[in-house]
């Protein structure tokens, strides 16, 4: 496994808000509203309603249809890759140019809508884009994405869990194949916290003012909101609700005041693994990832990690899909086909990521075992079972993002 050293502290950083900026960051129909407006979509078609569990969505194809089965590979070019910083590992994307002859040229992008807007002012053009399942329908709609070819792809079927062969956000995946799966829970230092205590106090536990100055959350409106909710047993995390917002929102307001916390993307990155804070609301693949950050002599086991024991937390999924300006399209079929092999999903996994992919051969039960995941930290584990109890993060309406937006706009004021 790498050291320290060889790790980045931002593979999933998001721009977000700061507690107290002053500059407001764009959503992303916003920036999509920019590049693509509505009367450039096809005639008739308007927004498609946000996909739900209950409510699943056919994405449409705009009369494109996937490359030929039989094109050939592009051996000998440069696949544009654009990703997170630090979200997939060297070693295999080497392994990758070493069986194909394909060579990858890695950027990253520093928050989602930065990379949305590259891409669709043609600034970047890359063969594979890593993206979030709330965004799949809108970059859809701008006429971002290319359909796939299944053909190209039979590692989906062959390797990954069954909940992902025809997704609720994109049914038929005729845009998307899954990359990894998290949940959201609480980080904590076990050396300075019980764990009877996290478990008793649960989501609570952040608002404790004994531990003030040595708390942080997340720096994402959706992701930071959401807790609040839960821990209100709110458990529509894309509601629409002016009530519920202001709860939530009014909630963090009291945290932030209560244990002075910090409002990071990267703290658990730096700050905790340093100990310099004890409590943060955390993915559970950054926890995982955490014990590479630890400094020489700390023993994983001051890593601890809750989640509810009914499993009605927040939990997610990134995605891998191919832009329409992709110039090398079967070698980014062949590149997504390869990061669901068995082999390479696992190491890029348990040897850099720290976020699982939903792999039918890694068993949830020996991950523990295996020292692939801390001992400390099994609740750190994602089942597939978690996508049917736990609560996800969605695409909402423009009205009701902004909702969500002003809710944060409070947060981050003060109050």
């Amino acid at each position: 496994m790498p050291s320290p050293n060889e790790r980045r502290f931002s593979r999933r950083q998001f721009l977000g808000r700061a507690a107290g900026a002053a500059v407001a960051v764009p959503t992303l129909s916003a920036i999509l509203a920019a590049c693509a407006k509505p009367g450039q979509l096809p005639p008739g078609v308007t927004q498609l309603l946000p996909a739900r569990q209950d409510r699943p969505v056919t994405l449409p194809l705009y009369g494109r249809e996937p490359i030929a089965t039989d094109a050939p590979l592009e051996e000998g070019s440069t696949l544009q890759v654009y990703n997170w910083d630090s979200y997939l590992y060297k070693h295999t994307l080497k392994e990758f140019t070493a069986k194909y002859g394909v060579n990858i040229e890695y950027t990253t992008f520093n928050n989602m809508e930065e990379g949305i807007q590259k891409i669709s002012t043609g600034q970047i053009k890359p063969d594979v884009f890593f993206t979030d399942i709330d965004k799949i329908n809108k970059l859809v709609m701008a006429k971002l994405l290319q359909p796939l070819n299944h053909d190209l792809i039979p590692n989906l079927v062959k390797n990954v869990w069954p909940v992902y062969q025809n997704p609720f956000y994109d049914q038929h995946w005729r845009y998307t194949v899954p990359y990894v799966t998290w949940t959201t829970g609480v980080g904590y230092r076990r050396d300075h916290i019980d764990d009877d205590e996290v478990a008793a106090k649960g989501y609570d536990i952040l608002w404790d003012p004994q531990y003030k100055g040595k708390v942080s959350i997340y720096d994402d409106y959706r992701t930071a909101l959401g807790m609040a909710l839960l821990k209100n047993g709110i458990y529509d995390l894309n509601t629409g609700s002016d009530a519920n917002l202001k709860l939530a929102a009014d909630d963090l307001v009291r945290l932030l005041d209560a244990t002075n916390a910090r409002v990071s993307i990267n703290a658990s990155y730096s700050a905790f693994p340093a100990d310099e804070i004890w409590l943060s609301q955390a993915w559970s693949g950054d926890m995982v990832g955490d014990q590479y950050y630890l400094p020489k002599g700390v023993p994983t086991s001051v890593l601890g990690y809750w989640y509810p024991k009914q499993r009605n937390g927040e939990v997610n999924n990134d995605t891998m899909v191919i832009p329409t300006s992709a110039q090398h399209p079967v070698a980014a079929h062949t590149f997504i086909n390869f990061m669901l092999d068995k082999k390479y999903a696992f190491e890029n996994f348990a040897d850099w990521v720290g976020y699982q992919p939903p792999q039918n051969s890694i068993n949830p039960s020996e991950l523990i075992a295996d020292g692939v995941v801390p001992k400390t930290i099994p609740e750190a584990v994602v089942r597939q079972d978690d996508f049917k109890k736990g609560h996800l993060l969605l695409e909402l309406n423009r009205d009701t993002d902004q909702l969500w937006f002003d809710a944060w706009d409070q947060v981050t004021s003060g109050g």
